[in-house]
């Protein structure tokens, strides 16, 4: 009997060992027009590779497993009908589920839960702007089905109005690790277009929230180089 229990808990142990939690993305959309194409795609070295396109009947109820997880592994989930696109990002963590949930085609509008942290960010800057860009990216679609001078203005002042809704949200959204992460991307364009890009001036700006301790960080460090230590006008 004890050799048999012996057996019984060698063998409970190596199936436990066996088996590994999965990292999954739930999602629950309703209300889609029907004929919506949602598309998930995973980031691969700034490139957006799909990894599963469904057309749907007006719903999207779908798990997806992930592979290759790390920190810094990020899934983007897109809506499609026609010429009208809308996206989100999904930041993903080891052995833990996200989910996606909402109503109606604007990603904007869904809510995405992830116990990856920068997840709360990606959520607090779309809350920031996300009325801004829905209405950027309904006359964008206009624009692409209905070419014209009116429209075209029209949708040149909508992204005029979403690019300063960034900037706005950037310099009020609370500064931490993944703002500095997100600021470095921004200013990186000094180091390809030089101080004399038009948006220099803002940018120096907004170094002026980062404090010594945020300064001092990597992200902070990439920062200061990108605005005052070289790139282009280095040359």
């Amino acid at each position: 009997m004890k050799r048999i229990l012996l057996f019984t808990a060698i063998a409970v142990s190596a199936l436990t060992a066996c088996q590994k939690a999965e990292t999954t993305i739930t999602f629950n959309l309703t209300d889609l027009p029907e004929g919506t194409v949602v598309t998930i795609g995973k980031n691969h070295t700034n490139i957006i590779e799909d990894v599963t396109t469904q057309t749907t009947d007006g719903t999207f109820c779908y798990t997806y497993t992930c592979d290759t997880i790390s920190e810094f592994d990020l899934y983007y989930v897109m809506a499609i009908k026609g010429s009208l696109r809308s996206m989100r990002p999904v930041f993903i963590k080891e052995n833990c589920n996200s989910t996606v949930t909402g109503s109606g085609i604007f990603a904007e509008n869904w809510t995405i839960e992830s116990e990856n942290p920068r997840q709360q960010f990606s959520n607090n800057f779309n809350d920031a702007i996300k009325d801004i860009e829905i209405e950027y990216e309904k006359l964008r679609s206009e624009a692409i089905d209905n070419v014209g001078p009116e429209l075209i203005e029209k949708y040149n002042e909508a992204q005029a109005k979403y690019n300063e809704a960034c900037w706005i949200a950037m310099e009020t959204l609370p500064v931490d690790e993944y703002w500095l992460e997100a600021f470095a991307d921004v200013t990186d364009i000094i180091n390809e277009q030089g101080t004399d890009w038009p948006t220099y001036p803002r940018m120096t700006e907004i170094y002026k929230r980062l404090s010594d301790a945020d300064k001092a960080t990597p992200a902070g460090k990439q920062i200061t180089k990108n605005l005052f230590g070289g790139g282009k006008d280095a040359e």
